[in-house]
């Protein structure tokens, strides 16, 4: 389904004695009579005639409107938005009622409603019980994709029903072309899908401390935040080496002190997450956010960060200058055409050892002879590229 362009409702659908306070040609002084609710209707009719003015008109009338219909009885809208109403009339009630549960859910659960209006609801209601509903409706799941990636994004989703609802979109072949690394994400969390309520509410606690430590991060200085980027970094590699075979046939030793205090840290927080949800952070998050995740050792993370439409071009730079990133990411960076086109980027590029060669040469002949100077006395740049730019020297220099 989708909302149609024309949102209006053909007026030979109201009872014929509404007919002409819904009519364009009706007087201004009668529309806004209907507008302010001083025409006697049946509830169901006066929300379809108060939606009909505002759609319309807009302005002042459709103000009167939904002042009108905020002020109907609780009970009666509850009812109303219960009915087989228009799926346009409905996106109007979800837009007002948008932080009115008891009206809002109605709405959501109403076999009529749009697609579209509970794509809406998934991105901006911040009412966890109504986005559990939603995404336990799984026909709309799997008839409005955009739905599970509305509902992923919100950071009031539950975090034990993003791991259930990704893992039945995986099963449902659904695709899914807004969350990068999707499929590589439900292949990383299989068998962590939370089967049990307690099950579930751990996972839910884990996400929302890490969101918690965070937001706790607002007003450090960059200095303290690189201190926290290069923990999670740490930590990062260290939960990757404790996977590897020779180290799980070891047994871990009991945490020390140290250790504990070091796993209540934003690093130590989020190191706690599984892939999906350390993806979900870096996508909702911020910068300071998105600076710290990029640095994960789990290349899924580390490219979904690197993919996020949020990334700002600055973000870019900072990134392609860090020599401590995965390949994948510089190499990510390397082939964007838009981060590409900046001077400063080529430069960044070229300096950093894991730039592909292919790449480092091509940018090499954009350089400058100061820049390509210094790009042949360092020490860090692979050979080829270094003898590359002492070439460009001399040739230019003739």
């Amino acid at each position: 389904m989708a909302l149609p362009e024309d949102r209006l409702i053909p007026v030979a659908k109201f009872p014929e004695k509404v007919q002409r306070f819904v009519s364009p040609k009706a007087p201004p002084p009668m529309k806004s009579m209907v507008a302010r609710g001083m025409v006697p209707m049946k509830p169901l009719v006066q929300v379809c005639a108060l939606y009909q003015i505002a759609a319309r008109d807009g302005g002042d009338l459709a103000k009167d409107a939904a002042r009108t219909v905020k002020g109907l009885p609780p009970g009666t809208l509850r009812s109303i938005a219960a009915e087989p109403l228009l799926p346009v009339v409905l996106d109007w009630l979800a837009d007002l009622f948008m932080d009115t549960r008891e009206v809002l859910q109605p709405v959501v659960l109403n076999k009529m409603v749009d697609s579209d209006t509970l794509i809406r609801v998934a991105r901006e209601s911040g009412d966890t019980p109504i986005l559990e509903l939603l995404a336990n409706n799984q026909a709309r799941l799997l008839e409005a994709p955009g739905l599970i990636e509305a509902l992923f994004l919100n950071r009031a989703m539950r975090a034990s029903s993003v791991d259930r609802m990704l893992d039945f979109a995986a099963r449902n072949r659904v695709a899914l072309p807004n969350i990068p690394e999707y499929e590589a994400i439900v292949a990383a969390i299989a068998g962590e899908v939370p089967q049990t309520e307690d099950e579930a509410r751990a996972a839910d606690a884990k996400f929302a401390a890490a969101q918690a430590a965070l937001d706790g991060l607002g007003g450090r200085s960059e200095e303290e935040l690189a201190e926290v980027a290069d923990a999670f970094a740490e930590e990062s590699a260290a939960a990757e080496a404790e996977q590897a075979p020779e180290a799980r046939e070891a047994k871990r030793p009991e945490p020390e002190p140290e250790e504990e205090k070091r796993s209540s840290s934003a690093a130590g927080r989020i190191r706690e997450l599984n892939v999906a949800q350390k993806v979900r952070l870096a996508m909702m998050g911020n910068a300071t956010e998105r600076g710290i995740l990029i640095r994960d050792t789990n290349k899924i993370v580390a490219r979904a960060v690197i993919r996020s439409p949020a990334v700002s071009d600055s973000e870019a730079m900072i990134y392609a200058k860090n020599k401590a990133l995965l390949d994948e990411v510089i190499s990510y960076i390397a082939t964007n055409k838009k981060w590409i086109r900046h001077y400063q980027m080529k430069l960044a590029l070229v300096m950093n050892p894991k730039t592909p060669t292919g790449d480092a040469m091509r940018f090499l002949n954009h350089l400058r002879v100061n820049d390509l100077r210094a790009v042949a006395r360092s020490k860090g740049v692979p050979g080829p590229v270094t003898k590359a730019a002492k070439q460009l020297i001399k040739t230019r220099m003739k």
